[in-house]
């Protein structure tokens, strides 16, 4: 049982990294779809960044972004969007086979890591996108917010080791 455990917050803590890492990317915001006319899926529905939710929102509000900076920011989004789609949707693939991997019968550690390669190449590659995406959304942010932004993140990555730390108490304990 105790093996249990330690695999299960693991894949828990682990869990809690990816969610974070793609918050903060502000990939979440671009996994949209797009309808016949060009714009995002759920355009009206939620209020939100037609389609990306009440993350956009938030973070339109929490950085006070003018009508004509969520604009641009939108468009930013849209554009890397549909560059970046293809490499999301082999990144699920990979991590699939990984996951096939990994619950087979027969362990094959080579096969395995050599999966782990591919999704770590595919991760390179779509974090050099959001990095552009990310140089070309401070263009549109004043200093000022670009600060704000930072400070979200710098909440945001105390969040996440605060759910790792109470994990790690959970297991000092016993639990």
């Amino acid at each position: 049982m105790k093996i249990f455990h330690k695999g299960f917050t693991a894949l828990v803590l682990l869990t809690a990294v990816a969610v974070g890492a793609t918050m903060v990317s502000g990939n979440a915001w671009a996994d949209r779809g797009v309808d016949g006319g060009g714009r995002c899926a759920g355009e009206g529905r939620d209020g939100g960044w037609r389609g990306h939710g009440q993350e956009g929102d938030r973070l339109t509000k929490a950085l006070d972004l003018s009508k004509e900076q969520t604009e641009q920011v939108k468009a930013i989004f849209l554009k890397h969007r549909d560059a970046t789609a293809p490499l999301r949707k082999e990144m699920v693939s990979e991590r699939r086979e990984l996951r096939k991997l990994i619950q087979s019968d027969k362990l094959d550690e080579a096969a395995i890591r050599e999966q782990v390669k591919k999704i770590a190449a595919t991760d390179g590659d779509l974090a050099v996108r959001r990095a552009k995406m990310s140089q070309e959304v401070r263009t549109v942010l004043t200093p000022e917010q670009i600060l704000k932004f930072r400070a979200l993140q710098e909440k945001r990555d105390q969040r996440v080791d605060e759910m790792m730390n109470r994990g790690q108490e959970r297991k000092s304990k016993g639990e």
